[in-house]
């Protein structure tokens, strides 16, 4: 009776592990109400793709190594996001920068910000500055809604201690990219020159005075005056590099200079009244500041945060224009990495383009309204939340051919119609536009700081 008990048990042991084995073997199931063609593609990115939990910037590395290969080799790696106010995509970014400055190295990050405050954020995260009693007053010193969040608090807060008893070669820094106030760059400006050579504190005072009148002016007089002092004062810097850089060092001299130029860069965009024009010449410009990490400050391994919009090489969202992306991609070939992110279904934080003067509330989207999104296949999924390697697919496969043909894909920038969510997409190929992907199927609001 024992042994035929036994082996009764037996049998059953080894049917049931025969059984379990064949359903953990078993290939997972494309959703039926989708075409044959989508199914393929599904079924594709579901053995393609790198499931990852969620953004948090405080996990553990190891489901971002299948990125080491990639990134390895790269000077420059763009960080995107498909909106301003996604609670995911600000700890991605938050998490990559993390990541590239432990694994691969990266001294610095260069954000979509003005160039002016974002020196005076750098100073709090290298604990030189104490106009900042913390890093939710140094993030909302940035003066832009996008930045002003508890999750890049958080990110700065990380920067700061991560510099703490580190020697300067070994700390990390913050620059920013952007152009938009000529006021974050005089006192830049003004408080260098009070260093290496108060005699010409006068000229830069006179020059102020001009900007200042531009305000309101109803002749077109005062900006033309001041428009042409700008090159005036990019100049002085340039002809008395060598005694000003004896007297500051390098760095110093950079900075000061570069806010110069970008007060020149501020004003031709101000006199600039087509959007697309405006638009392609601003992108221009952050490519060039980004360069100057490079080329002047010395950045040998850099990060970029902005907009998918500036970081991809999307010349279509660009009214047919370079982007940011698009000219350090001509200009550093493989050297430039760009990593883009996307939401099937998403809550985050804007405006509604759809009213005026709108306050900042919380707007939605849900892929099944564009069922031939990318977006919408890629929440199809079996990974609610994945990286997937644009470049690993021969272009005649289904997937590879999927990701290079263009197809609608979500970017929203700081105003969304929720009515009207088709005009927040656009028709790219998405391996021509980016390197890497990272999905979330359901995304949250950025967490705005009081």
């Amino acid at each position: 009776m024992a042994s035929r008990w036994l082996f009764r048990f037996t049998s059953f042991s080894i049917l049931l592990r025969f059984t379990l084995i064949g359903c953990k073997q078993a290939e997972p199931q494309p959703p039926s109400d989708l075409t044959t063609e989508q199914q393929t593609v599904v079924a594709a990115l579901d053995k393609s793709n790198y499931p990852i939990k969620d953004a948090d910037p405080t996990r553990e590395f190891s489901d971002l190594a299948v990125l080491d290969t990639l990134l390895a080799k790269a000077q420059v790696v763009g960080i995107g996001e498909s909106t301003h106010g996604t609670h995911e995509f600000a700890q991605t970014k938050d998490r990559l920068f993390r990541y590239l400055v432990q694994t691969h190295h990266h001294q610095a990050i260069g954000i979509e910000a003005s160039f002016g405050r974002t020196i005076l954020v750098n100073r709090f995260i290298h604990g030189e500055s104490s106009s900042f009693t913390d890093a939710a007053v140094a993030a909302k010193s940035l003066n832009s809604w996008p930045l002003s969040t508890t999750e890049v608090a958080q990110w700065l807060q990380w920067m700061r201690e991560y510099n703490t008893g580190k020697s300067s070669t070994q700390q990390i820094s913050v620059y920013g990219l952007d152009c938009p106030e000529a006021t974050d760059e005089f006192p830049l400006i003004r408080e260098f020159i009070a260093k290496v050579d108060p005699g010409s504190l006068a000229k830069i005072d006179s020059i102020a005075t001009l900007f200042n009148l531009t305000i309101g002016a109803n002749s077109p007089l005062p900006a033309q005056q001041y428009s042409q002092k700008l090159p005036e004062l990019y100049n002085l810097f340039v002809s008395n590099e060598t005694n000003w850089t004896s007297a500051s060092g390098s760095p110093a001299y950079e900075v000061a200079k570069q806010a110069a130029r970008v007060l020149i860069q501020q004003q031709n965009l101000a006199s600039i009244s087509d959007l697309c024009q405006k638009s392609a010449k601003r992108d221009g410009y952050l490519a060039e500041n980004a360069q100057w990490l490079l080329t002047k400050l010395k950045v040998s391994k850099l990060s970029l945060w902005a907009h998918s919009t500036h970081i991809g090489d999307l010349p279509t969202v660009n009214c047919g224009q370079p982007t940011m992306g698009s000219y350090l991609k001509q200009q550093l070939k493989d050297q430039y990495v760009t990593i883009g992110t996307s939401l099937a279904n998403g809550r985050f934080t804007g405006r509604n383009s759809a009213l005026a003067a709108t306050p900042l509330s919380v707007l939605s989207v849900s892929g099944a309204a564009t069922p031939r999104s990318y977006n919408y296949l890629l929440g199809r999924s079996q990974s609610a939340n994945f990286i997937l390697n644009l470049h690993r697919f021969d272009a005649g496969s289904s997937l590879g051919s999927w990701l290079s043909t263009p197809y609608s894909f979500f970017l929203a920038g700081a105003g969304y119609d929720e009515r009207k969510p088709d005009q927040a997409y656009y028709s790219i190929g998405l391996s021509t536009g980016f390197d890497v992907l990272i999905h979330f199927r359901d995304t949250s609001p950025t967490q705005l700081l009081p």
